[in-house]
């Protein structure tokens, strides 16, 4: 690569482009007046657009750090890698895989997947395998397809990364993304938020921020029971994975599925490419602002410069939702198609 001017030359120009290292800082935007009703307040609401990483999802982070971190005499004997997952993670797996002699990518899924994932992820090359056991299975379960991927990463020739439990995954958010944001707004940072999915990114992130300032609120966003959105896991799932991120969470607030595609949508109108889990971010933040405001404990979470800075994170686009957004949100916030 030429120094600073984002050339990627030679027969590993695709690798070099792809590792992490060389990204860069991902851009931290903050919203309008329009999205933050808290302006007048100053509460400054920030989006750490993490979607500008290749591949264009957060997850890339953690897949490659897990393939980096595969010990070398395990890597030469791998043809086959397996992973409980129908979304980023495998997704980028799928990819990133090839540039560390691994052949076949295999995605373990349940067959309520729609169409559109299922097609994004042969689209990349990776191998479904179905799994009837439960969506969101206890991560130390014997069924399910966190069980089935790690029962056949047992096999020889076989590796099965385990996100759920693999430290890789919350070093990554730690060295990319907690330190990223710490280097871009110090200790004028205020609340960070996260949904949690494997609890890696909160984990990791959180724990790098404490770290430099115990002040830091950290908000973690699950989704509320009886909603699904893509991504995170449901309020009573997510005190059953392998990540201990509640030792670095203050709270929890559970969102529904309705409240996560509206803010997204507000986002994507805004010129800001999100998918839902990042609206999902949106909407606990701003109830936590009316919470705090409510009870006048806003002064408690400003910052040296009078203001409470907050920072969510965008983890993929739209792009693989769209038809989702139609499903969930009503018919009157689209335009009509009308014939001429």
């Amino acid at each position: 690569m030429l120094k600073n001017k984002k050339i990627y030359n030679g027969e590993d120009a695709v690798h070099s482009f792809l590792r992490p290292e060389g990204v860069g800082f991902a851009p931290m935007v903050e919203l309008p007046s329009s999205i933050n009703p808290f302006k007048k307040d100053k509460v400054r609401i920030y989006v750490k657009m993490v979607q500008f990483v290749p591949l264009f999802n957060i997850k890339y982070l953690p897949a490659y750090n897990m393939l980096a971190n595969i010990p070398k005499k395990d890597l030469k004997k791998i043809e086959n890698l397996v992973e409980y997952s129908s979304g980023n993670t495998v997704l980028s797996l799928s990819i990133l895989a090839q540039y560390f002699g691994i052949k076949n990518v295999h995605a373990i899924i349940t067959p309520d997947v729609p169409s559109h994932k299922k097609n994004l992820l042969q689209l990349v090359g990776t191998n479904l395998l179905i799994s009837n056991g439960p969506a969101s299975p206890d991560v130390f379960g014997n069924e399910g397809g966190i069980h089935d991927a790690k029962m056949l990463g047992k096999k020889a020739g076989w590796y099965n990364l385990n996100q759920y439990v693999n430290e890789a995954n919350q070093k990554a958010s730690e060295q990319y993304i907690g330190k990223e944001i710490w280097s871009q707004f110090g200790k004028k940072l205020s609340i960070f938020v996260s949904s949690i999915g494997t609890g890696g990114t909160i984990f990791g992130s959180g724990t790098f921020l404490k770290k430099k300032n115990k002040k830091i609120y950290i908000l973690g966003v699950a989704i509320q029971k009886g909603s699904s959105v893509p991504g995170p896991r449901g309020e009573a799932m997510i005190h059953k994975l392998g990540i201990p991120w509640e030792g670095v969470t203050d709270e929890v607030l559970a969102i529904n599925m309705t409240e996560s595609y509206r803010y997204s949508l507000d986002l994507i109108r805004l010129g800001l490419f999100v998918g839902p889990s990042t609206g999902m971010q949106l909407s606990a933040l701003i109830k936590k602002i009316e919470e705090l405001k409510m009870k006048k404990m806003l002064k408690d979470f400003r910052n040296e410069d009078g203001e409470v800075v907050c920072s969510i994170i965008a983890c993929d686009t739209m792009f693989p939702y769209i038809d989702d957004y139609f499903e969930v949100l009503p018919s009157h916030l689209f335009p009509e198609i009308k014939k001429m």
